[in-house]
């Protein structure tokens, strides 16, 4: 039945001015707003206006409305069967009351001048305004098992929680000011049944689906993820159909359908999460400027412990997650700011206890030492720290694993020139073994070159070596003693090469090591002995004088 013919009225038929009266409020009452609807009633043995509206609308006087809304001109004679059209505003309802199902961060109730917390099986009843906080989420259950989940930072009034006499169906009423509202609503199985959300900007009416709705007070978003619903305002009407969304603003009727992005891919994502908060990198959605990341602490989604939106395509979680298995839904926006489809995927945060902060070596700088020392920060209640040194980020080729009590540890061995990563974990008294720290990368620089059999004349000593790669400076030590614990020589040059005084006579020791660009001195090379001849003829020219004087 077309919606003009629906809301068409009869003539008068001659009822004079109280009739014409009757008809304009009748006429009112189906102008309220593109929203109303119609009850249908089945017209059973000895129904007439009369008893019909005695039992089943808000006032007897409405008796006449009914006759002329169905253009019934002979009511003490409707045929059993006959279908008539009863619209909903008219008709009897008992209040119901919803119930909060579940609640997370901060959620206050106001009623009048009275404000209390929101806490999980707090009845609400129709006039009950929330408002949710920065962190705060909850659910609303209705009677029919229709829920919906509130967001943060929201505010709502609860306009309507009733059930039609005529058929026992619900109907719900909410007034969002500001925030969203994601909604699964139960199929309307008995006449009479609606579910509204209204805006600022339009209302949404559905009679069961499953939908999000957006305000900032001023424009609306909505988005339909199964079914369908109705957006409208005084300017005009948009279904959106399962997969579609659209904006509204109060100056503008609802724009056409637009169709939501898709799912992004979450498949590369770590099932554990050891950092928090997290940003992790995903495949771009075509059509995407931002991404929205949410984070439950059950599967049945109730409360959002975690509300992140990126520019960039990554999901995001906040520091304040504990530990424990969640459920994540990521989805796109596009430039209108419609939220796509979602894609959904359990994880498990395992972050504490943090890892201690590592100090030395330093990311990405080098250990020059023979022997390389690692340190790491203490933790007060530790009972055990867990060192792992390896050849790659990936540790999949470790090269030293170590319990230890204390946050320090020395190689036992030297390491041949390249980069290692190392990382570190704690097991606390209180929280068990945490998560390893971030791999830390440093390099270990080539040795020094090994010098050649040197040269040597009547003044000076030359040496030379192979030119080590990247090298931009040398030193060489010169040591009467192998520790080279005080070395007579510390000289340095660029080039691979050493010109020096010649030293005495006797059993030397040297050692070379390089310095490469942006970087320190490398470990030392392999110490070479070298014999320095007595110059004897040089010992003769000073003791002659003393020889010629006697």
């Amino acid at each position: 039945m077309q919606a003009n013919r629906d809301n068409a009225l009869p003539p008068a038929h001659g009822r004079g001015p109280f009739a014409a009266t009757l008809l304009g409020l009748v006429a009112a009452a189906c102008a309220q707003g593109a929203l109303a609807q119609d009850f249908i009633y089945v017209v059973r043995p000895g129904d007439n206006p009369w008893n019909i509206t005695e039992r089943y609308l808000k006032s007897i006087d409405y008796w006449p409305r009914i006759q002329d809304y169905n253009r019934i001109l002979e009511p003490t004679a409707i045929q059993p069967g006959t279908l008539l059209r009863i619209p909903v505003g008219w008709m009897r309802a008992r209040q119901d009351t919803a119930r909060v199902i579940d609640v997370h961060g901060s959620v206050e109730h106001r009623r009048g001048s009275t404000v209390e917390p929101v806490v999980a099986g707090m009845e609400l009843t129709a006039g009950a305004t929330i408002h949710s906080g920065d962190d705060g989420s909850l659910t609303i259950e209705f009677a029919d098992g229709s829920r919906s989940r509130v967001g943060n930072n929201a505010e709502l009034r609860v306009g309507q929680v009733q059930r039609l006499n005529a058929s026992g169906a619900q109907q719900v009423g909410i007034e969002l000011k500001r925030g969203q509202i994601e909604s699964v609503v139960t199929p309307a199985r008995k006449a009479g049944g609606r579910y509204t959300i209204e805006t600022p900007a339009a209302v949404a009416a559905v009679r069961g689906t499953d939908f999000r709705v957006r305000t900032d007070g001023t424009a609306m978003l909505a988005e339909t993820l199964e079914g369908e619903i109705a957006l409208r305002n005084q300017r005009g009407e948009t279904r959106l159909r399962a997969g579609t969304g659209t904006q509204a603003t109060p100056s503008t009727a609802p724009a056409p359908a637009q169709r939501l992005l898709s799912a992004p891919a979450l498949d590369a994502l770590p099932e554990r999460i050891e950092r928090v908060p997290f940003s992790i990198d995903i495949a771009d959605v075509p059509g995407a400027t931002g991404y929205r990341t949410q984070i439950a602490p059950s599967a049945a989604f109730t409360v959002v412990a975690s509300d992140r939106v990126s520019a960039a395509p990554a999901v995001r979680g906040e520091a304040h997650l504990p530990d424990g298995e969640y459920m994540m839904r990521v989805r796109a926006i596009d430039a209108r700011g419609l939220e796509g489809i979602d894609a959904e995927r359990s994880i498990i945060i395992d972050a504490r206890p943090e890892p201690p902060f590592p100090s030395q070596p330093a990311p990405d700088g080098f250990a020059t030492e023979e022997r390389i020392g690692f340190t790491w920060g203490g933790i007060a209640d530790a009972l055990q720290y867990h060192f792992e040194l390896a050849g790659d980020p990936g540790f999949e080729h470790l090269l030293q694993r170590e319990d230890l009590v204390e946050p320090h540890f020395v190689l036992a061995h030297a390491l041949e020139a390249g980069d290692y990563f190392w990382r570190v974990a704690v097991t606390t008294a209180s929280e068990g073994r945490g998560p390893f720290s971030d791999p830390q990368r440093f390099r270990r620089p080539q040795p020094g070159p090994t010098p050649e059999a040197p040269e040597i004349d009547g003044e000076h000593l030359q040496l030379r070596w192979r030119a080590s790669d990247g090298a931009e400076r040398y030193e060489v030590q010169v040591s009467s003693d192998a520790s080279f614990s005080a070395p007579e020589y510390t000289l340095e040059t660029e080039r691979a090469e050493l010109v020096m005084p010649r030293p005495p006579g006797g059993t030397w020791h040297v050692r070379i090591r390089s310095q490469e660009a942006a970087a320190p001195m490398g470990p030392w090379g392999t110490p070479q002995q070298l014999e320095v001849p007595h110059n004897h003829w040089r010992a003769l020219l000073i003791l002659l004088p003393l020889l010629l004087a006697l």
